[in-house]
């Protein structure tokens, strides 16, 4: 239980941080620039005026999180969880 709540908790902070970004961008980070975009600028990105995290958290069973962006619509973040 504890360890779905971090990750509910980390993939929400997450969102938020892209928000930011978008606002800042214009659009999400492409599926390929990933959440990385959030700590680095990306090399085709104008008006980047991060970082908009500290770090990129695994999820709690140590993993990376799954970004995915295709271009309309909302962001995708997930955990393969355990």
């Amino acid at each position: 239980g504890a360890k779905i709540k971090t990750a509910r908790v980390q993939i929400s902070e997450l969102e938020k941080s892209l928000d930011v970004y978008k606002l800042d961008v214009g659009a999400y980070p492409t599926t390929e620039e990933g959440l990385q975009a959030l700590v680095s600028k990306p090399s085709s990105v104008k008006n980047w005026n991060g970082p908009y995290t500290k770090e990129i958290p695994q999820d709690p069973w140590t993993r990376p999180y799954k970004y995915t962006y295709a271009g309309t619509g909302d962001v995708e973040i997930v955990s393969l969880g355990a």
